[in-house]
């Protein structure tokens, strides 16, 4: 049997026309499969913009935290120098006084030894001098009794 519709037609036109109304009715099916993904890939991108917001803010408050922490912490390191300073301060003014004590203490040190030597002076000045004196008296009464 021959096919008479080839004679007609050609094969190419036979082919263009079915793609065709493949094509149109393929084409809302299709449509509407497109427009699904579109839609889905719409909200994927919505929802990655709302999370790159909501990351955005987090890492603001974060940095905003941050920030509020080093000017706390500069605050601190200020009073930690001030206090700093004040203690170099008060530990110049003890080395000072440690200094004039050591000096005052240098002189009543020389003071002490001076004094010593004067009291070993008097000391064995006057074991000395009372028996010398009580001889030297008992010699001028004996001779002022004996005349």
């Amino acid at each position: 049997m021959k096919r008479n519709y080839c004679k007609k037609y050609s094969p190419r036109l036979v082919l263009a026309a079915m793609l065709f109304i493949f094509s149109s009715l393929s084409s809302p099916a299709a449509s509407a499969q497109d427009f699904s993904s579109v839609h889905n890939d719409l909200v994927q991108l919505e929802s990655l913009i709302n999370d790159t917001i909501a990351n955005t803010t987090e890492q603001q408050k974060l940095l905003e935290d941050l920030k509020q922490n080093l000017t706390e912490s500069g605050n601190l390191i200020a009073n930690y120098e001030t206090i700093i300073t004040e203690q170099e301060t008060l530990l110049k003014d003890l080395q000072t006084r440690l200094n004039e004590m050591s000096e005052t203490y240098k002189m009543q040190s020389a003071l002490s030894q001076k004094y010593a030597r004067n009291s070993k002076f008097w000391r064995t000045f006057t074991l000395i001098a009372i028996p010398v004196t009580a001889v030297i008296s008992g010699g001028i009464v004996w001779a002022v009794k004996s005349d």
